[in-house]
């Protein structure tokens, strides 16, 4: 789909903000979609707004005493003033530009395994989702599977059955909508997206979101536990899925991170890393309170050089 229609806008943020980590991350995480394109202080993206694609131009200006970022949104139809700002604190919220992270960095300075993490990963803020829907999608992949299976499963979904957007000379592969999946059978996504029983889950929530789902500038304006609870209803989605969507709402383990959370704490690679997340979960909390999803994304996001420092290749597991 050629979009067409520009409307820029200038954002500042917070500072300290680091626009290469928060939209580029270590561990090689995206922005919005696999498909976008990443240039030191400059990425090309796409999201779905109002129910139509957007492309998206970002570039980093500004100092780092006062960051600033130029953002274009392009568009098949020219949007009213409303939707300009709505579109304006879409971004605003995904870019993570008015999160302050003082109390973050104050906590990090008497904490010894965050002091050199965020040294190295200075003006990192979490990812902010554009849109739910991907988010819940990267959630149910992730169940209980291998990074390559999920990764296979995504690749299919976006191939299969996303949209293509086209603006400012780049062309790029976006997520499908909820719409187009709600209107898939189970047996189909199963065959062509290799789904196995996540086929159901994604359906279910696809619908969901069809009728009358908050939005994720929705879920974010709640409190957290109110805006856990909501994605809690929805089919398939646990408390791992759910923290996942939304970092700030917990410490988000499974098997793989245990291992490494298990090592930072105690020292050694546990025997049955499931059996000791919900200890592991508890010890978080207790050390990082509110910002434990932040120590969650700095710590995964840094673990070359902490595997340096705790003499344990933390990046094997």
């Amino acid at each position: 789909m050629n979009l067409e229609e520009k409307y820029s806008i200038k954002i500042e943020a917070i500072p300290p903000y680091s626009f290469d980590l928060t939209l580029h991350k270590p561990a090689g995480w995206w922005w919005s979609t696999p498909d976008e394109e990443f240039k030191k202080g400059k990425c090309w993206s796409a999201t779905r707004f109002n129910n139509q694609l957007l492309g998206l131009k970002l570039h980093s200006t500004g100092t780092p005493q006062k960051p600033q970022i130029n953002c274009t949104t392009y568009s098949k139809k020219k949007m009213d003033d409303s939707e300009k700002k709505l579109a304006t604190g879409m971004l605003k919220r995904a870019l993570k530009t008015e999160e302050d992270l003082t109390d973050f960095y104050k906590l990090s300075q008497k904490d010894p395994i965050l002091q050199d993490v965020v040294k190295d990963l200075y003006g990192m803020h979490t990812l902010g989702w554009p849109e739910l829907f991907p988010a819940l999608i990267l959630a149910v992949t992730l169940q209980m599977a291998p990074m390559k299976r999920s990764n296979q499963m995504m690749d299919l979904l976006i191939v299969k059955y996303g949209e293509k957007a086209s603006f400012d000379g780049k062309t790029m592969q976006y997520w499908s909508s909820p719409q187009t999946i709600a209107s898939k059978s189970i047996r189909e996504l199963m065959a062509n997206a290799k789904l196995g029983y996540r086929a159901k889950n994604l359906i279910e929530i696809a619908k969901a979101l069809t009728q009358g789902f908050p939005s994720m500038d929705e879920l974010y304006a709640m409190v957290p536990t109110d805006a856990k609870q909501k994605l809690l209803s929805l089919y398939g989605i646990g408390g791992y899925s759910s923290e996942l969507v939304m970092s700030q709402m917990g410490f988000p383990l499974d098997s793989w991170s245990a291992k490494i959370f298990n090592v930072l704490f105690f020292g050694k690679i546990p025997q049955n890393p499931r059996e000791v997340i919900p200890e592991l979960k508890k010890l978080a909390e207790q050390r990082w309170g509110d910002w434990s999803g932040y120590a969650f994304v700095y710590i995964l996001n840094d673990l070359a050089n902490l595997s340096k420092k705790v003499g344990e290749d933390l990046t094997k597991f």
